[in-house]
C-alpha cells in the first residue's frame, strides 16, 4: 500500500530501515564480522538513541568509510523509499562520520550523492540530500562541511544535527552564515532537547534554540520544533514567512521527550498556517511512518481539511525547487 503523505522533510539515511537489507554486507565489504547475533539484535541496541547517540551510529558509519560503501548506501536508500511508494524525500547525512578511512568531506558527499541520484534516475523520485554538521565538531569543521554544501549550487542543503542538549545552534552560526545569499536551503535540528535540568526553564530552552535557528542562523525550515506553539508570536512570524516544521511526533513520544502527541498542538499550527509535516525520522529503530500516521490521528481526529493541509504541506515545504513536477495527481 502507498503511504497516504508521499514525501519526507526529516529522514536519516543511516537511520532507516534501507539498512536492513545491506548492513551486512556493508560489514563484509569493510573486511568485518557482523557484531550482532542477528538483525534485531542491532535494531534493539539503538533504542533511547538519545544517550550516547554517536556511538549507536558507529555501528552503521564505521562500515561506510570507502566511496563505495557510501554509494551502494545511498543507492539502497533511493531504491528502498521509492518502492516504499514516496515521491519525494530529503535525505540526511553528515560526513565527518565518513573520513576515517581516508576519504575527505567532498569525497564522501560525492559518493554518497553518486548513489542517491542514481536511485533518483532509475526510480523516478526526487531526493535532496541534507548534509549534516554534526554539532559537536568545531565551528571551522562545520565551515569546512557547508563550503563542500555550496559546490553543489543549492542541489544539497546544509543541516544541523546530533547532540543539541551540548552543542546549541549558534556554535556552528559560522557555517550557516557562508551559505547565507547563495541558494542553499538551511535546515536545523532545534527544539528537540536540552539538558533535563533545570526543570522549571526546559521549555523556554528549547525555544531558545529554535529562535536562534529561525534568526540568527536564517533556516528555511527547523527540524522539530517541539514547543514552537507555546510562543504565538514565533508561530506567527513562522508561518507567515514560510519556514518549514518537519516534525516528528512518534519519535518525541518513544524518547520519552513528550508524554502525549497533543501537547505538540499540530491541529492549532495547522490552523495557523504552519507548514507543518509528519516525519518518521529514524525508522529502523523508531516508528514507521504509517505509525506515525496513525497515532496523530488517534490524538488529533484529523479533519479532512487537516489531513490535506499535511499532504499538501509536503510540496508547500520542499527544499527542491522542482518538488512540483512530483506532486501526486490524482487517479
Amino acid at each position: 500500500m502507498k503511504p497516504v503523505i508521499r514525501g519526507l522533510h526529516h529522514d536519516h539515511i543511516d537511520g532507516s530501515t534501507a539498512l536492513v537489507g545491506i548492513i551486512e554486507e556493508l560489514y563484509a565489504l569493510a573486511g568485518q564480522p557482523f557484531p550482532f547475533p542477528s538483525i534485531e539484535a542491532w535494531r534493539e541496541f539503538f533504542r533511547n538513541p538519545w544517550e550516547n547517540i554517536v556511538k549507536r551510529f558507529s555501528t552503521v558509519t564505521s562500515v561506510m568509510q570507502s566511496a563505495e560503501a557510501l554509494r551502494r548506501v545511498g543507492y539502497a536508500y533511493g531504491c528502498h523509499r521509492a518502492d516504499e511508494g514516496y515521491l519525494y524525500v530529503e535525505a540526511k547525512f553528515a560526513p565527518q562520520y565518513h573520513v576515517f578511512g581516508g576519504l575527505s568531506l567532498s569525497q564522501a558527499v560525492a559518493a554518497m550523492y553518486g548513489g542517491l541520484k542514481q536511485a533518483e534516475s532509475e526510480r523516478g523520485i526526487r531526493i535532496l540530500p541534507q548534509v549534516c554538521i554534526g554539532r559537536e565538531v568545531s565551528p571551522e569543521q562545520g565551515v569546512e562541511i557547508a563550503k563542500v554544501v555550496l559546490d553543489y549550487a543549492g542541489e544539497v542543503a546544509l543541516d544541523l544535527a546530533c547532540d543539541e542538549a551540548g552543542h546549541p545552534p549558534e556554535k556552528h552560526l559560522p557555517a550557516f552564515r557562508l551559505t547565507w545569499g547563495s541558494p542553499v536551503r538551511r535546515d536545523c535540528h532545534a527544539g528537540e532537547w536540552v539538558d533535563k535540568e533545570p526543570v522549571a526553564t526546559y521549555r523556554q530552552r528549547l525555544l531558545r534554540n529554535v529562535r536562534t535557528a529561525v534568526f540568527d542562523l536564517r533556516c528555511h525550515g527547523i527540524g522539530h520544533a517541539i514547543p514552537l506553539a507555546d510562543d504565538p508570536m514565533l508561530v506567527s512570524y513562522v508561518a507567515d514567512t514560510g519556514v518549514r516544521v518537519a516534525g516528528c511526533p512518534a519519535s518525541y513520544l518513544c524518547g520519552g521527550l513528550i508524554s502525549d502527541i497533543r501537547a505538540l498542538r499540530i491541529d492549532e499550527l495547522l490552523d495557523r498556517g504552519v507548514i507543518y509535516t509528519l516525519n518518521s525520522d529514524d525508522d529502523l529503530f523508531l516508528p514507521s511512518m504509517s505509525e506515525v500516521i496513525e497515532a496523530c490521528d488517534r490524538a488529533y481526529a484529523f479533519t479532512a481539511d487537516e489531513r490535506r493541509k499535511l499532504e499538501a504541506n509536503v510540496w508547500r515545504g520542499a527544499f527542491a525547487a522542482d518538488a512540483a513536477k512530483y506532486v501526486p495527481q490524482p487517479a
